[in-house]
């Protein structure tokens, strides 16, 4: 398969490894601290990759996600604060009471002041399904980090898409804005043969109303390129009141793709949902092997010494090392049940990721199909466009001869104005193609260079 790049330039395969996304991560919030107040401050046409970049930076799922990965890392943690020495440190001041004697009427009642200070240090030197436990944390941090890199192609791909429809959008006010100088040039010619008595007066109101009826598709052109800013704006994560431009990229070539097999194959052996979801299925199985495991014999090896304080005087120290096994003899089938939950979970977990490998084939076959039909569209498009053209080139001639009629040269100028439009059309929806295709089979690139810094 060749290579599909979604930008022209600064761009790069990203790697499926936990070093090169958090140092990712890291530089965008560096890099890219300030690029939200620089583009409100500054006007300039933002390219692909800096519409990209600030979307990573500034898109709320992609704070959410990286949220997910702090929580994970701070679980392994968690797991593997075990395997290093606990010192802890209690005290207690207060007043305690206490009676002697053989009855309540008998016997010395009092109370005392008491100081106490404990200073325990301890380790757990081996206990059962620690290392399962630690290997489970382990494996939801790479989850983590893999959705998350999900997440940012997923945006990138958005961010892709609603660039293209700006840049679409654009030019189709410019096919309208042609169409509305074409319908009044029509306007003119008439209103010159009306007055050297070469055509009817009537004929004023037909071309009136194609001038109308062009002037509604330039109302709707335009909307549609401040719709289409709002909606991209909204997947960059800035504010609504942001003074967006966008710079035009020149549009790839048509691709040679790959085969069906060979794009699924690279889709499974390469995105990060598909890696994600195979990872899952291990962290269960070690749950479920954790579950296993409470059955019985728990067995724990630690030592544990403690130096005791009481009114800061010094008491004997105490040590011990000792080894454990204990059985849950009865626990009303909690151990049973939670080895069912956990053995539910990797059932359901295999169940996820077949259901994720049939969506991923269906999205790749989609992907392949729609640019097949883009491509052919843009062909059919290119030939509409000419022949529209030379219509309207003979009905002017014609109409002008004084051979054709009026409503010819009108309805060509509509057509012509149509198939121009449906020419911009194919040819951005081909772009948007290729960029779903390139991020259903795992090959999207995403920029690794911060947004243009004004020098203001």
């Amino acid at each position: 398969m060749s290579k599909i790049t979604v930008v022209s330039q600064g761009a790069y395969v990203m790697k499926h490894n936990s070093t090169i996304l958090t140092t990712l991560s890291i530089c965008l919030v560096m890099l890219l601290a300030g690029a939200s107040s620089a583009q409100q401050q500054n006007a300039q046409p933002l390219s692909l990759e800096e519409c990209i970049l600030v979307a990573l930076h500034n898109n709320p799922e992609i704070i959410s996600s990286q949220q997910d990965i702090i929580s994970a890392r701070a679980g392994l943690t968690r797991a593997r604060s075990s395997y290093y020495p606990q010192l802890s440190l209690n005290a207690s001041e207060g007043i305690t009471s206490s009676r002697t004697g053989a009855s309540l009427g008998a016997g010395n009642s009092g109370s005392d002041w008491r100081d106490e200070l404990d200073l325990r240090l301890s380790m757990t030197l081996w206990r059962s399904g620690r290392s399962d436990n630690v290997a489970e944390n382990r494996l939801g941090l790479r989850t983590a980090e893999l959705s998350h890199l999900n997440m940012m192609q997923v945006l990138a791909e958005q961010v892709a898409t609603d660039y293209y429809a700006v840049l679409a959008s654009q030019e189709l006010v410019a096919v309208a804005e042609a169409g509305v100088e074409s319908a009044q040039q029509h306007l003119q010619d008439v209103k010159t043969r009306i007055r050297l008595g070469a055509a009817a007066e009537v004929d004023i109101f037909a071309v009136e109303d194609d001038l109308a009826r062009a002037q509604l598709d330039l109302i709707d052109a335009r909307s549609g390129v401040r719709l289409a800013l709002a909606r991209l704006k909204f997947t960059m994560g800035v504010p609504y009141t942001t003074d967006l431009h966008i710079a035009p990229v020149p549009l790839g070539m048509e691709e040679a793709l790959p085969s069906l097999p060979d794009a699924v194959n690279s889709a499974t052996e390469k995105r990060p949902d598909v890696l994600a979801s195979r990872i899952t299925i291990r962290a269960r199985e070690y749950a479920l092997a954790q579950a296993k495991m409470r059955r019985g014999p728990i067995l724990e090896l630690g030592g544990q010494y403690d130096q005791s304080y009481t009114d800061w005087d010094a008491n004997d120290d105490s040590w011990n090392v000792l080894a454990t096994a204990s059985w849950p003899l009865f626990d009303g089938q909690a151990t049973k049940a939670d080895e069912t939950s956990a053995r539910a979970g990797v059932r359901r977990s295999e169940a996820d990721q077949q259901r994720l490998l049939n969506q991923v084939a269906l999205e790749v076959e989609n992907a392949l199909v729609e640019i097949d039909r883009t491509s052919e569209r843009m062909k059919a498009a290119e030939k509409s466009v000419a022949a529209a053209q030379a219509h309207l080139r003979g009905a002017e001639a014609k109409y002008r001869q004084g051979v054709g009629i009026l409503l010819e040269v009108t309805d060509a100028r509509a057509a012509l104005t149509s198939a121009a439009a449906n020419q911009v059309r194919a040819r951005f929806d081909y772009q948007v193609a290729l960029v779903a295709l390139q991020r259903a089979t795992g090959m999207l690139s995403l920029p690794a260079q911060p947004p243009r810094q004004s020098n203001d």
